[in-house]
Formats: structure tokens, C-alpha cells, sequence
């Protein structure tokens, strides 16, 4: 649906709904099923939390955070390969995969279109907040945590698109990237007048994503809400600040947030690695900062299918990742050897009673945060820079290999191939090693260039039609 008839519907129904609210109910007891699809008249409290369900609606949708920029990035990597010729289907992954995207691929349509959207309802969250449009016994209790929340998501949302609409941040080059971004859309959209918005800067989209990022810390540790099974929280805000400073190469500042989420005593790497991945619903591990719930009636993880071993999946991987591995390794139980076929079980769904269950999508957890400290600290330098480096490391090596690793003593000066290489063992297939082959300026799948304008998706054409100073990509 174009984005002039959005508006058209949202402005009839700002017009005519109004929400008959039970006041009986506790505030944010609310399930996140229970949500305004698009945009209402907010005129208390519960209306504001009801705005900003559908903005988390948008966040785990599969064409967001449950999962479809994981496949788009190993689309366009190089640790998977191709298992299922079928499930590149035309007009979508296939013209990803084969770095030939147009404006007229619905995939990514859906892309842009379901991470603005939650922008959308986010920023009226902000603008009803901002502008105190409720006046009710619950607005000065909740304010905080829910303009945070919606904070988290507007930030997360553009995150996410601007490292596959836009040419990546160059850390050679800081504050000085200058490339076309994308719109950093922070008003809502009340009219067609209001849709016309040109790209940022990708320096400025960035920075936009750290000041959301830092308020939200703030409002949300003000709201008392530190750390959450299923919601934004000061914590995550703070590690997501730590992913976005490491790939801007802003490494004295994703050092600094990473070791606060560490030495928080929120979170602590599971014993089993296997278990980080295999919630569902309510359940959580103690690894996860923030996660995407799914149950059986709301369920967007759109990863199983392009994993799965018994999808027939999209993706398989190759005896070099296997090998990379130590035999001894219990990340290493997350390939399948078969024969000569190497399947990924990262993402095979929890089978309760004959049943499968759904699978939470996790999208940050403790152990990235003690990778981006090791290699930050190394490279920012500075007082206890090798003492970080060698505990993080050995955090994640001492959890690989049991009771029985012995810290390594692995010299200075070949400390951070080592550190590059467990990353790659340890976020492997959750869309991190594209994102750092950019950082790295290292070459893409096939030898693209890490600046190559191929990889990057073109703006759908509803968005070229309907917002008159949209800039398109080469």
C-alpha cells in the first residue's frame, strides 16, 4: 500500500476512533497482543501504551528484528552458502543475493516499509509525551519509561535500515560521512506534505541513533526499568549504544558501554551456549539483553525457514567454518556435519511434548558486549586496555571450553587477530559478518568491495513516488 494512502486511513482514523479503556487494568500489564495497528487520537496514559504495542508490533515483524536483515546479511556474506536454490525466489532474496536489487523488489519494500511505520508510531508516542497530550493520574508515572521505550525503537528501526539502504559508516573517516543515509524521521506523519523528507547524512543518521539511544538510557534508568525479558530497557539501550559506537569506530565509547552492560550484574554468559538460542515465549537465559518474543498466536521469527535443517533450508555452511572450530569447541554443535553437507542449527526450533515451540529472536546478548570491549580496548588504547582484552576473551573461551580451559597467554600483538576470529566463531549467522567486513573494509561474498554501491538496496518506488525529495541510489 502506498504511503499516501497510509495517510489517507490514518487521518480518517484520528477523525473518528476514540479507545473505551478499562481503568480496572493495571497500566503496563497489557499484553503485547492487545495493540492499535496504526496510529489513534492518544488521550491517556493506557492510549500511549497502546501506540507504542503497535510500534513493537512493527519491531517483531519478520521484515524487521524477526529476522529477515539476518538473512539479507548472509545473503550478502560470505560464512553461508546457498543450500536451496528454490528459496531464492525472483523479485526478492535472489536479486539480494545476486546484488541486483530495483526499486520494485517487494522484500525490501516490505523492509522500509514496517521499520517506518514503527518509526511512526514511535514518534507519536514522543510527540503526544513532548507536547502533553495526556493528562491523566498515570502520565507523570509512566512518561518516562514509555517515551524510553519508544526512544529504543525509533533509534533500533533506522539502525537497522541504514546499514542496507545506505553505503557504510567509513571508521577511517570519522564525522566526515557524508554519503546519502536515510530520512531520521522524528515527527509523525499527520499529512502527505509531512512524507516529503530527504536523507540525512549517514553521519547524521548516526548520530541521531546515539542521542535517541543516550535519552532513552536515561529515561528509562529514571523509570527504574534496567533491564527487561521482552522489553527495551536502560540496559539495552546501553549495549545498542556499544554496537552502534564499535561500527562508527568510535572505540573509546563502545569500550566504555560495553563494559557497563559487563559489570553490571544483569546478565552473565550461559553455560550452555546451545540454550541462548532455544526460548520461547516468556522464557528467557540470562545472556540476552533484548530478544523478540514469539508465541504460537504471534509468532514472526522468520528465521526458521531459512535455517531450519528440516525446511529443507536456504542456508547451509562449508567444512571451513566447521573447521574453524576446535573439536572440543561446544559452539561447534551449532553445525551439523552430514556427509559432506554442513547444516546450521543455530535456529532449530525446541520440540515440547512432539510439538515445536516458537523460537524468541535474540538481538543483542552479553556475549557481544565482551567482544566489542576486547577489540575496542585494544584499539582505543588507554589504562587496563590488555587486562579487558584478555578477560573478555578468555570469558567467551573459558565458556566454549568448560571447566577445563586453561586462560590462553596469547601474545599482545596477536591478541586482536584472535579476538577477530572468535567473533566470527561466536556471532556467526546472526547478521554480524557483513556489517564487520564493512567495518574491517574487508572484501564482501565473492570479492565485492566493502564500498561497493552493488550490495546496497535501492529505495522502493512508493517511497521515490510519494516523498518528492527522496534522493534514489545508483
Amino acid at each position: 500500500m502506498k504511503k499516501v494512502n497510509i495517510i489517507i486511513q490514518l487521518t480518517i482514523i484520528l477523525a473518528i476512533i476514540t479507545i473505551a479503556l478499562s481503568s480496572c487494568e493495571k497500566l503496563l500489564e497489557t499484553d503485547l497482543n492487545d495493540r492499535i495497528q496504526n496510529d489513534v487520537a492518544i488521550n491517556s496514559t493506557r492510549d500511549l501504551q497502546l501506540v507504542l504495542n503497535g510500534a513493537y508490533d512493527g519491531l517483531q515483524s519478520g521484515s524487521m528484528l524477526g529476522g529477515n536483515p539476518i538473512i539479507y546479511a548472509d545473503l550478502l556474506a560470505d560464512e553461508g552458502i546457498i543450500g536451496n536454490e528454490q528459496k531464492l525466489n525472483r523479485f526478492g532474496k535472489y536479486e539480494i543475493y545476486s546484488m541486483t536489487t530495483s526499486p520494485q523488489i517487494t522484500e525490501i519494500a516490505s523492509f522500509w516499509s514496517t521499520g517506518y511505520s514503527a518509526i511512526n508510531r514511535a514518534n507519536n508516542v514522543i510527540y503526544a509525551i513532548d507536547n502533553e497530550l495526556v493528562d491523566d493520574a498515570d502520565f507523570d508515572i509512566y512518561k518516562d519509561q514509555l517515551k524510553g521505550e519508544a526512544l529504543f525503537i525509533r533509534a533500533v528501526c533506522h539502525f537497522e535500515m541504514v546499514r542496507f539502504f545506505a553505503k557504510p559508516y567509513n571508521v577511517n573517516n570519522p564525522g566526515a560521512n557524508t554519503q546519502p543515509g536515510i530520512p531520521y524521521r522524528m515527527n509523525p506523519s499527520t499529512d502527505t506534505d509531512s512524507l516529503n523528507l530527504a536523507r540525512n547524512t549517514v553521519e547524521e543518521v548516526y548520530e541521531y541513533i546515539i542521542a535517541d539511544l543516550q535519552e532513552s538510557k536515561l529515561l528509562l534508568e529514571s523509570a527504574g526499568v534496567m533491564s527487561s525479558t521482552s522489553l527495551a530497557s536502560s540496559m539495552a539501550s546501553t549495549a545498542m549504544l556499544a554496537r552502534v559506537c564499535f561500527f562508527m569506530g568510535d572505540y573509546t565509547l563502545a569500550s566504555q558501554y560495553s563494559n557497563e552492560v559487563i559489570t553490571s550484574s544483569y546478565y552473565e554468559l550461559s553455560e550452555d551456549y546451545a540454550d541462548v538460542f532455544t526460548s520461547s515465549g516468556s522464557d528467557y537465559n540470562q545472556e540476552v539483553i533484548f530478544q523478540i518474543v514469539n508465541i504460537s498466536t504471534d509468532n514472526s521469527n522468520s528465521l526458521i525457514d531459512s535455517y531450519n535443517r528440516s525446511k529443507n533450508p536456504l542456508f547451509q555452511t562449508n567444512a571451513d567454518m566447521y573447521n574453524m572450530y576446535d573439536e572440543n569447541d561446544i559452539r561447534r554443535v551449532m553445525i551439523n556435519k552430514y556427509f559432506v553437507i554442513y547444516y546450521i542449527k543455530k535456529y532449530d526450533e525446541a520440540v515440547v511434548e512432539g510439538e515445536s515451540q516458537p523460537l524468541n529472536r535474540v538481538y543483542i546478548r552479553l556475549a557481544e558486549m565482551h567482544l566489542i570491549r576486547a577489540e575496542s580496548n585494544l584499539i582505543a588504547g588507554g589504562p587496563g586496555n590488555s587486562t579487558y582484552a584478555f578477560d573478555s576473551y578468555n570469558a567467551l573461551r573459558e565458556r566454549a571450553f568448560g571447566d577445563s580451559y586453561v586462560p590462553e597467554t596469547v601474545a599482545l600483538n596477536d591478541l586482536l587477530d584472535s579476538i577477530r576470529i572468535e567473533r566470527r566463531r561466536e556471532l556467526c549467522f546472526e547478521g554480524d559478518r557483513y556489517h564487520n567486513l564493512k567495518r574491517l573494509q574487508e572484501p564482501l561474498r565473492d570479492g565485492v568491495s566493502w564500498n561497493s554501491d552493488a550490495p546496497i538496496f535501492k529505495i522502493p518506488a512508493d517511497e521515490v513516488s510519494g516523498n518528492n525529495l527522496m534522493e534514489q541510489n545508483p
